[in-house]
This record gives C-alpha cells, structure tokens and sequence, in this order.
C-alpha cells in the first residue's frame, strides 16, 4: 500500500470514528434537553394544575381559601344518632382506655387513622361520650387541632376544659410556662383523657412535655390523623387504621342517609331503587363521608331516572357543598408536596382496582422524571421513590393490595386524581362518543380499539394498552412517549419499528406472548427498564442498552432466592444468549443470575461478560448444571467472572472447582452482606470469611467444606445475624474459645442447622446473642446436646428435632431465662424435661418422643412456676403417665392440649388453671375420657369452667 493510500485510509478511519463520537455527544446532549424540556414542561403544567385546581375547587366546592384556610373545628358531641359497624374498633379503643401506664412512661398514645371522611372523628366522639370511659377517668378533654398548631392556644383549651377551672385565672393568657403549671397541678394524682382530632403537624407531641413530668396517674391521648407521619413514632403498638365500613352496616348507613326517616320499602317508592343502590354504594367503597354526600343527592328525588344518573356519574361531579366528600379528599391532596401529588396522580393512569407493583410504579415515575435525586446523597433514585411509596401509603393514599409487593388506590381517590388532572390523565374505555383530551399526557386503553386514534396525541408520555398491538406507523407517531406497558396475551409479536420510540425509559411486556424481539430494540438507548417473560432468543446487538438498569427476562425458578428485579440469563453456546451479550450493559442494577455456565468454553469468553465493570449490581448469582464439567476450565471461568467490589449478595451453586476464585479474598469483597453456597462438592478450604466486616447471611448447603479463621484477629464473624447450614459437613477451624481476647460471633441471633453430619468448631459459649436456634435431624450434633445450649442466655426460641440427647436438665435449662417458645419432636432418647427455670416461657411443645415420662421439678412452695405460658402441647409421647404437679399454678395457661399419650389416665389433684379456656385430651387413657365427660365427676369438676373442650378417644 502506498503512503498516499495509507494517509487516506488513516484519514477516514480518523473521520469515522470521530462522527461516531460525535454522534454519541449529540446523543447525550439530545438526552440530556430532553429531560430538561421534560421537566419545564412538568413545572408549568404543575403551575398550571395549581391555578387551574384553584379555579375548580372554588367553582365546585366554594372558594379554595373557605376550604383550606378556614380552621376546621370539630367538638366531642355526636355527630351522629347511631355508629354503623365499628365493633371491633371500638371495642379495643375500650379496652386500651382501661389498660393500667405503663413502667415506662404514664402517658399512654391512642392514634386513629384513615383517610378524610373515614369517620376518625366520630369514633372518638363515641369513645369520649362512653359510659365506661366517664367512669374510668377524673378529667377529660376534647381539642380540635386542625392545620395551625398553636400550642399556647391549646394549653390554654385543655385547662379551660378542666371540671374546677372557673376560667378566672388564665382567660387570654399567653404564659405557656405558666398555663402548664397550671396545667400539672390540676390533674396531680388524676387520670385524664385528652383527644386532639384532626391532627396535621408532629408538632402535637410538644404537648406531651408536662404530661411526662407531671406526676399525674395515667394519661390515655387519642390523637386523630390521616397521616401516619405526624405520630413521629408515638403509639405505634396501639394504632387503629380504618377502612371502609363492613357491606352489611354499610347498606343499612347507606340507606338511612340516601331515605333519612322514611321506610324504603314503602310501595310509594320504586323496587329498582334498592337494586340501582346497591350499585352506587359498592363505588362508595365503605366510605361514611361518601355515603353522606351521595346520599343528600340522591334523596333529593327519590326515583330510579335520578339514581341511574348519580350511578353513572363521576362523584366529583356530585359535590356542591363543603362538606361533600371530594373537598375533604382534596384537602389532603393539597397537603401532599408537589412531587408526591405527580406520583399519585400518575398512578390513576391505570384503571380502578389494578393491583399495580411498587418497584414497577417506581421506575416509571424515575422514567418521567417524578423522582427528585439530592445530589450529595447516597440514595439511588429507587431508593427515594420507595420513600415516596411509604409516604403516600402513611398517608392513606395508596392501600396494599393481594400482597406487600402490590399496591392500589382507592376508588374515590381514582375520582379525585381524574379530578384535578385537567384531562392529563385518560383511560380510554373505546366507547365512540368518548373522545381522548388533546392535553391527554398518559393514556391507557382498556379496549380493543384502532389505535391509530391516539397517533394525534403530540404530547403523550405513557401509553398502557390492555388491548390491541403496535403498527409501524403508530410507533413512528409515538416517538415521544418514555413509558409503554402492553398488557394484551394475545399478542404474540411486536413491530420491527420498535426503535422509533427513542426517548422510551420503560418497556413492560411481561404479560404478552412475545418471545423474540426485533434488533431494532438496541436502538432504544435511553431504555432503563425491560420486562420480558421467557425469550428464546435476545437480540445480538443487546449491550448497546448501556442505559439499562432493570431487566427482567425468563424464570426465576430453581434460584436459591427471590427477588424483584432478577436478571436469569441462561448462558448458550449459540447465537441468543451469549455471554458476550452483557458487555456494555455497565448500569444493570438488581441481582444478575447466570445460569448454565457450564456452556462456557474458556476464561476469555467468560470474561467477555465485563461484570466487574458493573458497579450498580446488588446481587449476582452464578449457577452451573450438574453436568459433567472439566474442573480446570470451571475454575478458569469462576476466576474470570470477577464481580465489581460493590457486591453487596454472591451466590455460587454447583461450582465443580476445588480452588477458590483469586477475586474472592475478603480484602476485595469487603461490602459483601449476604453469601450463599449450594452443592459446591469439591470445594473443601473456603476462604477467611469470618474477616468480611458487613457480612450479614451465611449459608451452606450440601458441602463438605472447612472454614478457616484467622488466629489475630479480635472480632470473627462481626456482623453475622443469620447462619444457615443444611446437609453439611462444616468445620469451623481456629475458634478457640480459650482466646478470651477474641469475640467469635458477636451479632449471631438466627442459627439453624438441618440434615448435617459433622458440626465442628462452633464456639457455643460464646454465642451469647443468639435468640433463634433451629436443630433439624443433625447427628453431628448429637455428642454435644444438650451441653451446647448451656451459655444461650438470650435464647427466645429452640426448635429441636430427631436429636439423641436423654433430658434437658437444670443445669441446661437454668440459662435460658429469656426462651418463649421451646418445641421439641421426634427426640427417642429424652426421657426428661426441667422446665421450672424457664420464666419467659410462652410456648411448650413436646411431641413424639417415645421415652418421655418425667418433668423435673425442684420449684419453692412460694416460686410462681412459668408465670408467662400460654400454650402447652404434648403429643405422641407412649410412655407418659402424668402432667406436671405444678401445672395447676401456672396462672396464665389458656390453651393445654394433650394427644395420643395412651397411658396418660389422670389430671393433677389440683385440678387445672383457671385461666385455661381451651382444653383437648384425644387419644389418651378411655377411662379418663368417660371421666371427664361424666357430670359431677372428680375430673369433670376440674375442667368444668373451660369454656372451650375437644374430649375423644379418638386424634382428630
């Protein structure tokens, strides 16, 4: 080649790969105005929402200002004649009201949550007025907070409140030293009951202040809220959230304020009416202040063409009045800070009732920009949206759903969103005469229809189809949106034009049949979230997503752990899922699970996946077949799928290498939480695990391995709270528990050993933060039961199985002042148990254990035995004859159950507690049955005051 031609070949090159830099840089930049055109947009419609909310909210329920501004002012009298429902809630806030002060503290919190209109206030009106609460206290108090917290203001309100406080002394005082001295001498030595309804601020609790100090007897404060955030903590344990009112008290409230005093089923008033209100209560949702306004509505013409028309309306089309249930839901909308009022209103993009999932919601409301990141903190943007899902969930604007993952929002909170979102927010139900709001932002179609009817819309940003498929041209037309979720199983394909939708963030298609996707899907380069189900294929252009976080991709099972965002990569030799296929997808976040690694030839091809260049990666998972693999060359690949050192969860199955992986050396793997190994059979010496500062989870599963440790260290295992060992032969090396200088285990409250044969090493005495310990039919156990439990001083709970040890003597049991719940099965040896020492007791189960015949008791005459069990079973034991001598004092037993002891013939002379309410001998001595079902018999006479009796010959 000549000179000139190498010049002009190097000039080329040298103007290629500069226009693809180029390129890229536009790209970005692209990107970068876009999201900041995004977001102005946002801020002025946000602006524009604001003015436009105000115009309507003065327009359907009065001035804005009436509404917000004006003090909301409620008083203890009744506001109704009757409670509908209730029953529980009100019978627990009865109950707390008599509950003696704590140790701690005389003051006692009482919260009532829910959202506006719920009926907080009337069940604290019911509560102030009770009988049973008149007589319990010396002074009460009823205060209305509202929205301007002024403590003064309220000092003065309760001590105005007080029986002989002639309103003399402190009439306009503004002393709040002198009103709360004022306020601890009145109510010394009293027991008083204050309610602060309708509770906005956590400035509340500086009301607590001379309550705390004050010696006052008891002081019970129910506090009103709809948002679980103004507690700030307090009355967590006595929290009473409502919901809507059960169907059948709900129907009779509802028809009372729909008839007021007239009989519905009078003959002056059409039979259809009870039909067609039927319908309208179940969109009420069990909501009082909704049946209340939908209710003087309907009333006004007591007709079937009326009540059909309120039944196909929107409800906030019904209100006119103040009172109506949209303001009050509005109220707490106005409340809301501007970010979370775009995230909830986001929401109602889906239809009423749709279970919708909060990591899901999440990473679309990141994909619109929604999320507000702090620039100097360490927080991810899913970690602050999750902050935002448990903000509007205190607050009671979203509910849980079928499970904890799913999330929904109250129909009448549906309406309300709807409301204020000026046509932003449309759910396209395909009737003709409906037409989409050209202002339509987010759209979802429920319906089967043309969607080239939506190609109009220039400013859509999401697009959530339950029905129909993607064409071209439509995809060409959507250009802009950032989040797509296609719903429809029936579609089984998508278009080839997929990659016109570049500013795309969000691309759901987990619910459809789709399993190959075009190549053009790697033109999608700000894409962050994919969910696919199960592919065959991927596309080979696949790491040009270097924008990609999330991605969800065929099944999770078989994997040693569950998660929300799982990547299960399995590994092919063939074009579709190579591994080279990960190489520039450096933003992954969630767990990476590489199945099937055994398809990997050699380390350079392993290494093609550049996981030690993704930072973000929480977890990763690398699982092999049981397939006959060359050990040498699954060592090379281990070796060579180094893990960036911000790995926070490594999980390695069925590694058929001996040698441990260069990269996992505590010294590069220090963030590391969570370790799990499973059917790694040749992997004998693993490495010095105990050195890892952050490790929280340890478990081994069908090994045979040995766990070295490191003589000079001062603390092993610092922060491990949970080992897990099952099937192995574990060796715990260099833990000698005559190193006093040494700490082995310091945070180890979770140890559970199933199915292992050897167990050597475990410094016992030391482990004196365990609190769970689970023994399942482990014979490497066996020569150090029960000696072992001896230093357990904060055991809380023992479960042990099929062990070979012959009793739980004193000297074992003496230590163990902190077990409730002690469960003991399948143990052929034991012949003994010592109980008496066991103060903290709740729980005893002893079953199938064929030797047992003896309690042990060496209890003083004045020693109140177990002060605290409740429940005490005893099963399947052949040999036992009798319960304990004691057991007769044990005053807090209520459920005492004995089953299949056939030579159990007699209850103790004493008879059986008192407290006892449940109480079933099944299987047992036939002539203690007849017995005891005998009336004016000995042993019927014992157990004549249980309410609750199971007596058989028979084991159900």
């Amino acid at each position: 080649m000549s000179s000139v031609h190498v010049h002009h070949y190097l000039a080329t090159s040298f103007c290629f790969y500069h226009a693809v830099d180029i390129l890229n840089n536009l790209r970005n930049i692209t990107g970068q105005l876009d999201c900041i055109d995004s977001g102005l947009k946002d801020a002025i419609k946000m602006a524009m929402l604001s003015k436009e909310l105000d115009k309507h909210v003065e327009n359907s329920f009065g001035v804005q200002h009436h509404i917000i501004q004006k003090r909301h002012v409620t008083s203890s009298s009744m506001n109704a004649r009757k409670i509908y429902g209730r029953e529980k809630e009100k019978a627990q806030l009865i109950r707390m009201m008599k509950e003696p002060p704590s140790i701690n503290s005389n003051v006692s919190v009482l919260p009532v949550l829910g959202l506006g209109g719920i009926g907080k206030t009337t069940l604290a009106q019911y509560l102030f007025n009770h009988q049973e609460v008149e007589n319990t206290f010396h002074e009460k108090a009823w205060i209305c907070v509202s929205h301007n917290f002024d403590r003064i203001r309220i000092t003065r309100e309760i001590v105005d409140s007080l029986s002989d406080h002639k309103g003399r002394k402190f009439p306009h005082s503004t002393n709040l030293d002198c009103l709360e001295r004022e306020l601890k001498n009145k109510l010394t030595g009293k027991r008083f009951l204050l309610v602060l309804d309708d509770v906005w601020s956590g400035e509340w609790t500086q009301l607590l202040f001379p309550f705390e100090s004050a010696a006052i007897e008891c002081v019970k404060i129910v506090v009103t809220a709809r948002d679980q955030i103004v507690l700030q903590g307090k009355g967590k344990r006595n929290e009473i959230i409502l919901k809507g009112i059960e169907e059948n008290d709900y129907w009779s409230f509802f028809v009372s304020c729909a008839f007021g005093d007239e009989d519905p089923a009078s003959a002056k008033y059409p039979p259809r009416l009870h039909d067609v209100g039927k319908q309208i209560m179940q969109k009420l949702k069990g909501s009082p202040l909704a049946a209340k306004t939908v209710g003087q509505v309907l009333w006004r013409k007591l007709n079937e063409k009326h009540w059909m028309y309120v039944l196909k309306s929107n409800l906030w089309e019904l209100g006119t009045d103040v009172n109506d249930i949209m303001p009050a839901l509005a109220l707490s909308y106005y409340h809301l800070p501007e970010h979370l009022q775009l995230c909830f209103c986001f929401c109602s993009v889906f239809p009423k009732g749709y279970e919708f999932n909060a990591n899901s919601i999440v990473s679309m409301w990141i994909a619109h920009g929604f999320v507000l990141e702090a620039e100097l903190s360490s927080k991810t943007a899913e970690d602050i949206g999750h902050e935002y899902v448990t903000e509007l969930l205190c607050r009671s604007f979203f509910e849980y759903g079928s499970s904890k993952e799913c999330l929904k929002i109250h129909d009448l909170l549906h309406d309300l969103a709807h409301s204020v979102s000026l046509g932003e927010y449309c759910i396209y139900e395909g009737q003709t005469a409906t037409k989409i709001p050209e202002s339509a932002r987010h759209l979802c179609v429920q319906t089967s229809v043309n969607l080239s009817s939506i190609c109009e819309l220039k400013n859509l940003r999401t697009l959530v189809i339950f029905r129909g498929e993607l064409q071209a041209h439509e995809l060409e037309a959507l250009k802009n949106i950032r989040v797509l979720v296609l719903l429809d199983s029936e579609v089984k394909e998508i278009s080839p034009f997929l990659g016109h939708l570049k500013h795309l963030r969000y691309l759901d298609l987990c619910q459809t049949r789709i399993k190959s996707l075009p190549e053009s899907l790697c033109l999608l380069y700000q894409l962050k979230v994919l969910k696919l189900k199960k592919l065959e294929t991927l596309p080979s252009q696949l790491g040009n997503l270097i924008n990609l976080q999330f991605f969800i991709v065929n099944s999770q099972k078989g994997l040693p752990f569950r998660g929300p965002w799982v990547l299960v990569f399995p590994v092919k030799k063939e074009t579709g899922y190579r591994i080279a296929q990960l190489k520039g997808m450096n933003e992954l976040r969630g767990t990476l699970a590489l199945r099937e690694l055994e398809n990997i030839q050699c380390e350079e091809d392993a290494r093609e996946a550049n996981l030690k260049e993704k930072c973000h990666l929480k977890g990763l998972c690398l699982l092999w077949s049981d397939a006959f693999t060359n050990s040498h060359i699954v060592e090379e690949v281990l070796d060579s799928l180094q893990p960036h050192p911000n790995l926070k969860n490594l999980y390695i199955v069925e590694y058929m290498g001996s040698r441990t992986p260069s990269w996992f050396v505590t010294s590069s793997m220090q963030n590391l939480k969570k370790i799990g190994l499973r059917n790694c059979v040749n992997w004998k010496l693993l490495p010095t695990l105990g050195q890892l500062p952050f490790l929280k989870t340890l478990s081994l599963e069908d090994m045979n391995a040995t766990i070295e440790s490191i003589e000079d260290l001062d603390v092993v295992f610092p922060s491990l709270e949970k080992l897990e060992l099952e099937q192995v032969s574990i060796s715990f090396d260099g833990m000698s528990v005559t190193r006093q200088e040494c700490r082995y285990f310091p945070r180890l409250r979770h140890l559970s050993i199933t199915s292992c044969d050897i167990v050597r090493g475990l410094p016992w005495t030391r482990l004196s933060a365990l609190e769970d310990l689970k023994i399942y039919y482990s014979p490497g156990l066996d020569d150090q039961l029960p000696g072992c439990l001896q230093g357990l001083i904060s055991l809380t709970k023992l479960v042990i199985r099929e062990a070979k040890m012959e009793s739980l003597p004193d000297g074992v049991m003496n230590n163990l002042k902190a077990l409730k719940i002690l469960d003991i099965s399948l143990c052929d040896e034991l012949t003994s148990v010592a109980l008496q020492a066991l103060s903290s007791l709740e729980y005893l189960k002893i079953s199938s254990c064929s030797k047992f015949v003896y309690w042990q008791s060496d209890m003083q005459e004045d020693e109140a035995p177990l002060p605290k069990l409740h429940q005490m079973h005893v099963e399947y034991c052949q040999n036992l004859e009798y319960l304990p001598t004691w057991l007769p004092s044990v005053t807090s037993l209520e459920i005492l159950s004995i089953d299949t002891c056939p030579l159990f013939r007699s209850l103790p002379e004493g008879g059986l507690p008192s407290s006892l309410r449940k109480l079933c001998i099944l299987a047992c001595d036939r002539g203690l049955i007849d017995r005891c079902q005998e009336v004016g018999s000995q042993e019927w006479l014992k157990i004549k005051h249980i309410g609750d009796r199971k007596l058989s010959v028979f084991s159900l």
